[in-house]
């Protein structure tokens, strides 16, 4: 490149003389040299030739990564060939298709066998209630017994009790009846004697005031046969059986 390009400026140079008009001397002046020329093609066509070795270079760590994956594929491609294989010898000489539909035989056995059982477990749970009902109303019969035998147990501590309270009114009544009865007979006594003595020593009966109000006839309106001498005598076998 920089060859032609210096035989280019010699052409210049040797052709100048022909476009010179007059015959005088012509004295030539060197051109003045350029150190810069050519530069700008020189750094395109280096810049150019960077980007060829970076793409070079670019492509080859791709290619790289291509060989790589291709030979992952490759591997891949003969694992799945093995397989395809394997299957193709399974579904062709071995019972694998016989041993799938016994499976889902079984299966299908199970799932019925599963449907069976849990109805049992459903019949199971209702048995189990069955027998907690029956349970709670034998709890609920022995408390209601055990309540009554409490209640009766009260019941006839009460009546026990009230028996009781009974007897000590009654025996309380019955000894206040028979005091208040021989306090009057004692007074009926004392006045009996008053007026036996009051006859001895008068021969007569003293008067008793009664109220006003009491209905019927008065012990003294009454009129009575008697004799003195009975009545004398009996007031002596009276005196005479009285202690005292």
């Amino acid at each position: 490149m920089f060859t032609g390009l210096k035989d280019k400026l010699r052409t210049v140079k040797n052709t100048v003389g022909f476009f010179v008009l007059d015959d005088s001397p012509v004295k030539l002046q060197p051109p003045p040299v350029n150190t810069q020329a050519g530069a700008g093609i020189l750094q395109h066509f280096q810049d150019q030739w960077q980007d060829i070795h970076e793409l070079n270079e670019q492509n080859a760590s791709n290619a790289q990564k291509v060989a790589v994956e291709i030979q992952q594929v490759a591997k891949r491609m003969a694992s799945s060939q093995t397989n395809i294989d394997l299957v193709t010898h399974l579904l062709t000489t071995s019972k694998l298709t016989s041993n799938i539909e016994q499976c889902l035989t079984q299966v299908d056995q199970l799932y019925k066998t599963c449907e069976v059982v849990e109805q049992k477990l459903l019949d199971f749970e209702v048995l189990l209630e069955d027998i907690e009902f029956e349970g709670m109303i034998k709890r609920h019969k022995a408390l209601l017994e055990s309540y009554k035998i409490r209640k009766q147990d009260n019941l006839n501590k009460l009546k026990e009790s009230l028996d009781k309270h009974y007897v000590q009114q009654v025996a309380k009544f019955e000894n206040s009846k028979k005091h208040v009865l021989e306090e009057r007979e004692k007074v009926f006594q004392d006045a009996f004697k008053g007026d036996l003595e009051v006859y001895k020593s008068l021969g007569t009966i003293p008067k008793v005031d009664l109220p006003k109000t009491q209905s019927g006839a008065i012990l003294e309106e009454i009129q009575l046969d008697f004799d003195p001498n009975e009545l004398e005598e009996f007031f002596n076998n009276t005196s005479a059986s009285l202690p005292g």
